[in-house]
């Protein structure tokens, strides 16, 4: 049976311990706050995030370097025989298309297996508990990867506190911003096939946070899935049990780290599912 190591990016949300904890290594990936940039969880963690964008901080992410990440390769090679690279989605960052070249390099072919999972955040933890279960099972890196990106599934709906944190982060206009909180327009986000895009508008939070339960909920054969609940720096233990009553399943819950967060601003809520992966 082959060894293979898992590695992530900062789109995991896996804090350092929590990567020790998984054996699971991870590139991190650069947050740009008021133009300063910050090696997230190494210099930034998300508390210090959260409370620098509640005081009016820009907050952007850019890819790691290619460069580290490699290195991360050559390291990890050393004591393996292949990874499996599972960077944030294709559909919200270019990390995937420029370290899926960098992997067909002679150096690398049949090694570095770079998977397009069109996961991000938390779901992810759940996807490589399935990724372990089939490294026992004694699936390859070739094997896992196909696997995967054809059967692997996540579904969630965002909610951010404020529009005012997709306007600074050039995500929306002033103007749609300031008519928004006017008009207590609330977006609710939706992430399918790995890229974030609107579902609807609704004009309160509470109302918000209930149409994320549903629609998240609105699938059959509700076995079939893992279910999560996420937040920045909101407390959402009073809304487990009543999402849990509404999905029928025991729901875990987990924390929105600096990626997400930069995007949608702090005191963002998600709710999720992650379709579980038949070994």
């Amino acid at each position: 049976m082959k060894k293979i190591a898992i590695m992530v990016d900062s789109g995991a949300d896996i804090t350092i311990d929590e990567a020790k904890e998984m054996n699971v290594y991870v590139v991190r990936m650069p947050v740009v706050v008021d133009g300063v940039e910050y090696i997230e969880e190494k210099e930034i963690n998300a508390e210090e995030m959260a409370k620098k964008m509640r005081n009016g901080a820009i907050a952007k992410t850019s890819q790691p370097l290619l460069g580290e990440t490699m290195k991360m390769w050559d390291k990890v090679l050393k004591d393996y025989d292949e990874v499996l690279f599972i960077p944030i989605s294709s559909g919200i960052s270019g990390t995937y298309q420029t370290s899926k070249r960098a992997s067909e390099q002679d150096e690398y072919k049949g090694r570095v297996f770079v998977i397009d999972s069109k996961f991000v955040c938390a779901p992810t933890k759940i996807l490589i508990q399935f990724i372990k279960e089939m490294i026992k099972a004694g699936y390859d890196g070739e094997q896992i990867m196909q696997k995967v990106e054809k059967e692997a599934e996540m579904f969630a709906i965002i909610v951010p506190e404020d529009l005012v944190y997709l306007k600074r982060g050039g995500r929306i206009s002033n103007a749609a911003a300031m008519l928004g909180n006017l008009l207590k327009i609330v977006p609710v986000l939706k992430v399918e096939n790995g890229a974030i895009d609107v579902q609807t508008k609704v004009r309160t939070i509470s109302k918000a946070y209930q149409v994320a339960m549903n629609t998240v909920a609105d699938v059959d054969n509700k076995d079939d899935y893992v279910w999560l609940m996420l937040s920045c720096d909101t407390d959402i233990e009073k809304y487990k049990e009543e999402f849990s009553k509404i999905c029928g399943h025991e729901v875990i819950t987990d924390s929105i780290k600096a990626v997400v967060m930069s995007h949608t601003g702090p005191g963002t809520f998600a709710c999720g599912r992650v379709k579980k992966i038949k070994i």
